[in-house]
C-alpha cells in the first residue's frame, strides 16, 4: 500500500465530503471505496497488506482491558480517524478459521449490583466479519464460577454482527444473585474482519424489563437423557 496516503484518513475525507453533498454511507463503507480505490479487493485485504494505516499501536480506553485468544492477531483500541472516535477491533492477516477472538472488557465488584437487574447496552458496527461481533456480560461467584451469562450467540433476532453492518443497539439484561462475587462485561471479534463499538452503558433497571438469559440451570435430577425432546433457542 502507499505508505504517502493513510486509507483511513481518506476514508473520513471522503465520508465528510459525501455528508456535504447529502450522501450518507457508514465510516465501514467509505473504508471499502477507498480500499477499491488503491487496488485491492475490499478493506480486509487492505488491512493485511502491512498495515495500512501506519500502523502506530491504538491506545486503550482507560478502565478497559484485553482478552481472549491469538490475540497478536488482532488490532484493537480507539480509532482515531472513525467519527467519535470508537474503539475498534481490526484482524491483521486472513487465517480463516484459525482466528480466535479479541474481546475488550471491564470486572467490577457485585457487592453494588447484587439482588438487582442489570442492563448492559452498546451500539456496534462491522466490515466483512466472518463470525461474529457482539456484547457480552458475565457474572460469576466467589470461587469464579459461571452463575449468568449472556454473549447473543444464540439469538434468532438482535443477535450477533456479522458481515458488514452499520451501526445497531444491541443489549443484554441479568438478574444478579445475592452469591454474586464479580460482574464482567465488554465486546468481542471473533474470525476476521473489522468492528466498531460505541455507548457502552450499565443500569440497573426494575423487573418490568426482561432479562434475556437466566444463565446456567441446576435440575432436581437428570433429565432428557435420550435427547427425545429439542430445546427452543432464545
Amino acid at each position: 500500500m502507499n505508505a504517502s496516503r493513510d486509507p483511513k484518513k481518506m476514508a473520513k475525507t471522503l465520508r465528510a465530503d459525501l455528508a456535504a453533498r447529502d450522501m450518507a454511507l457508514s465510516h465501514a463503507e467509505c473504508l471499502e471505496i477507498v480500499a477499491h480505490q488503491l487496488g485491492y479487493a475490499d478493506w480486509n485485504t487492505a488491512a493485511a497488506d502491512g498495515n495500512p494505516s501506519g500502523i502506530a499501536p491504538l491506545q486503550l480506553p482507560l478502565g478497559w482491558q484485553v482478552g481472549g485468544s491469538n490475540m497478536t492477531d488482532y488490532r484493537i483500541g480507539i480509532d482515531p480517524d472513525a467519527d467519535g472516535q470508537p474503539v475498534t477491533i481490526q484482524s491483521l492477516d486472513h487465517r480463516g478459521p484459525h482466528l480466535g477472538f479479541i474481546t475488550l472488557m471491564q470486572m467490577v465488584h457485585a457487592e453494588n449490583y447484587r439482588g438487582k437487574r442489570l442492563r448492559l447496552t452498546a451500539d456496534l458496527s462491522c466490515a466483512h466479519v466472518t463470525g461474529a461481533v457482539t456484547i457480552w456480560m458475565r457474572v460469576d461467584d466467589a470461587v469464579g464460577r459461571n452463575i449468568r451469562f449472556d454473549n447473543m450467540e444464540t439469538r434468532k433476532t438482535d443477535g450477533v454482527l456479522t458481515g458488514t453492518q452499520d451501526w445497531t443497539s444491541r443489549r443484554i439484561v441479568l438478574n444478579v444473585p445475592e452469591g454474586a462475587e464479580t460482574l464482567h462485561f465488554g465486546f468481542y471479534l471473533r474470525g476476521q474482519g473489522q468492528c466498531w463499538s460505541r455507548g457502552f452503558d450499565l443500569q440497573v433497571v426494575d423487573d418490568s424489563v426482561a432479562v434475556t438469559t437466566e444463565g446456567r440451570s441446576v435440575h432436581d435430577a437428570p433429565m432428557n437423557l435420550r435427547f427425545a425432546e429439542k430445546s427452543v433457542m432464545a
